[in-house]
């Protein structure tokens, strides 16, 4: 970066919140050796920039307030910068359940969206940056944001969820650093240092640093969605045909009928790819089809596109967002209308997901359009979608480029949601997540700062469920819980089978701020579930005892369920258990040496009941006895 002239880096613009009672880094960049003054508060701070052209000043430390100005001023030169707070700064971090904006959830939090509207809420959005060379120093098309009709929708939803908290209880400005990417494991937000006894992952960001291998990665992408467009687009016979599949002039007498929602296995569509499509008819008075209207698919895996009487109405390219569309005056009329959607199938296992909203909203009534529709498979693909190289998730790409910038900014603490993109590889993890942690405090020169993260919630079909790959994922999440001013929220009961992304933003961001408030501010209350502390083993009983009780163990249902024993060969059975005296009591009658207990191991452990006072569940874990 060449430094000619004063220069400012993007964190310290209009709007920002600096993190009060502690000394604060205010720097930047100018021509070397020139002398900068900084004014804030009406005092002066000077330096002189070496010679990179790199100065900073350190302000002492400030009460919460505002909003204050500062000017920063060389030879010939000045910067201002209006609107400043001093408050809470907390860094918000992982993957897309971090980063899922109000937007997702609108629909759910409807009136919080509503009433939304506080100039002392404000969050820095990162955009996505990678960079594998170097470590970057500053950020490119990023400014502070306050909370706004008309911002709120790109807030991070646990993010707003948690400075709202924060705001409401302590009555202090909250800024809010989100550095979140969609799919990113934890690799990529490491350091190539930090990865040095990870031979392979250093060799994969060597091959990134080559600016040739992004361009032809980039140019791959492009290429294997145009190649995919194409040869979906040219077999598509819905489209092919005259008139369309979508047009309500087509005749589809012929058609067999399917009950949606549902999995493509019954239609004979298993493990193809290609394209399906689907038509209903419905009835609709005068008054109906006149008022504002909404069309509700659930979620399709993998894309889709929806038309309303040979109108198209909405379009989603992959299979995790819902499929919500508003319809324009004038679509529906009194009388027959079609809905036609178009799925297409990329990786053989097309679905309209079950346990979804499946609507048409015309004012205040609700239209169930689940049952029975109509289908035609109009192409059939031999061969799997080619998949995309995602840059922005190889090893020290998004440290270099998202967290980097941030270094010089005093936190309070850290938020982090991640670990989906990790599961399958939870010894690796033990192992990286504690590297991650002890980076990312040595780096920003905060001591022991806090870091809060979410055990990962349950997820898919409990009827299914022989899974148990998250389950040891969330174990495996337990072991930073060894290191010093660390806590684990936990989301068991927080998850939905049928969605990666739940919903229910709310209650996890309640749980970061529990955890916040006695790990950051010191307050001494429960936060998180019971907690095992001891198991001690007796003849035909092991009894365990846990800490975060809150008043008591509970659990819910007519008996307590989610244990299990096992012998030195791991192979696991059902457990009883009792709970008496605040004690968990399992008996061993049905296995005569047990090694080993677990609790809630399952992706989806809908058995597991054990919670305390607070409606907080118990997590996951696996203990050898």
């Amino acid at each position: 970066m060449q430094k000619q002239n004063l220069k400012l880096p993007a964190l310290l613009t209009d709007g920002m919140v600096l993190q009060r009672n502690e000394e604060i880094k205010i720097w930047g960049w100018s021509q070397p050796q020139q002398q900068v003054k900084v004014i804030f508060k009406n005092r002066e701070y000077f330096s002189r920039a070496n010679h990179k052209g790199e100065w900073f000043v350190i302000l002492p430390e400030v009460k919460a307030g505002g909003p204050y100005d500062m000017k920063i001023t060389t030879a010939g030169e000045k910067i201002s910068i209006s609107d400043i707070l001093i408050g809470e700064v907390w860094l918000c971090s992982g993957q897309s359940n971090m980063e899922l904006p109000m937007q997702r959830v609108k629909d759910r939090y409807a009136e919080e969206i509503k009433k939304a509207g506080n100039d002392q809420i404000r969050e820095f959005k990162l955009p996505i940056t990678y960079n594998f060379k170097e470590e970057n120093e500053d950020i490119e098309g990023a400014g502070w944001k306050k909370v706004t009709q008309d911002t709120i929708r790109d807030f991070s939803a646990v993010a707003y969820f948690f400075a709202k908290k924060l705001n409401d209880k302590y009555e202090v400005p909250v800024g809010i650093l989100n550095a979140s990417v969609g799919g990113s494991p934890v690799e990529a937000w490491m350091s190539r240092k930090s990865l040095a006894d990870y031979p392979v992952y250093l060799k994969m960001a060597d091959e990134f640093s080559d600016t040739e291998k992004i361009q032809n990665a980039e140019a791959h992408n492009l290429e294997v969605n145009k190649e995919w467009a194409a040869k979906v687009h040219k077999n598509d016979q819905g489209l092919k045909n005259a008139p369309t599949y979508f047009d309500s002039a087509y005749d589809d007498s012929d058609w067999e009928t399917v009950e949606i929602p549902g999995k493509f296995d019954q239609l004979n569509f298993a493990n193809k790819n290609g394209v399906v499509w689907f038509r209903k008819e419905l009835e609709l008075t005068e008054a109906e089809a006149e008022k504002p209207s909404r069309l509700w698919l659930g979620r399709i895996v993998d894309a889709d596109t929806a038309y309303v009487n040979g109108k198209r109405v909405g379009t989603v390219t992959y299979k995790y967002p819902p499929r919500k569309y508003k319809l324009k005056d004038g679509i529906l009329k009194e009388g027959k209308n079609l809905i036609a959607v178009r799925v297409v199938v990329n990786n053989g296992q097309g679905e309209f997901v079950a346990d979804k909203p499946y609507k048409l909203f015309t004012g205040e009534n609700e239209i169930d359009l689940r049952g029975e529709w109509k289908y035609k498979v109009a192409a059939v693909i031999e061969e799997d979608k080619e998949e995309e190289i995602f840059i922005q998730w190889q090893p020290t790409g998004l440290f270099n480029g998202m967290i980097s910038p941030l270094l010089n900014y005093k936190l309070k603490g850290i938020c982090w949601y991640q670990g989906e993109s990790n599961t399958g590889r939870e010894e690796e993890y033990k192992d990286l997540f504690v590297k991650m942690i002890k980076l990312w405090r040595r780096r920003f020169k905060q001591g022991d700062l806090p870091f809060i993260y979410a055990q990962l919630p349950n997820f898919e079909p409990p009827e299914e469920n022989e899974r148990e790959i998250w389950a040891a994922f969330r174990n495996a999440q337990r072991d930073a819980l060894k290191l010093k001013n660390t806590a684990m929220t936990i989301n068991l009961d927080l998850g939905e089978w049928n969605d990666l992304h739940p919903l229910n933003k709310k209650d996890v961001a309640h749980r970061f701020y529990l955890a916040a408030r006695n790990l950051a501010y010191g307050e001494e209350l429960i936060y998180s579930g019971p907690k095992l502390k001891n198991l001690v083993k007796r003849k035909d009983r092991i009894i365990l005892e846990f800490s975060n009780l809150a008043g008591g163990l509970n659990f819910k249902g007519d008996k307590l369920k989610g244990f299990e024993l096992a012998a030195a060969d791991k192979k696991f059975k059902k457990a009883r258990a009792v709970l008496k005296n605040n004690k968990v009591i399992i008996y061993t009658e049905a296995l005569k040496n047990p090694q080993y207990i677990r609790y809630a191991w399952k992706d989806n452990p809908k058995e597991a009941n054990l919670y305390n006072q607070l409606d907080l569940p118990a997590g996951t874990f696996l203990e050898k006895i």
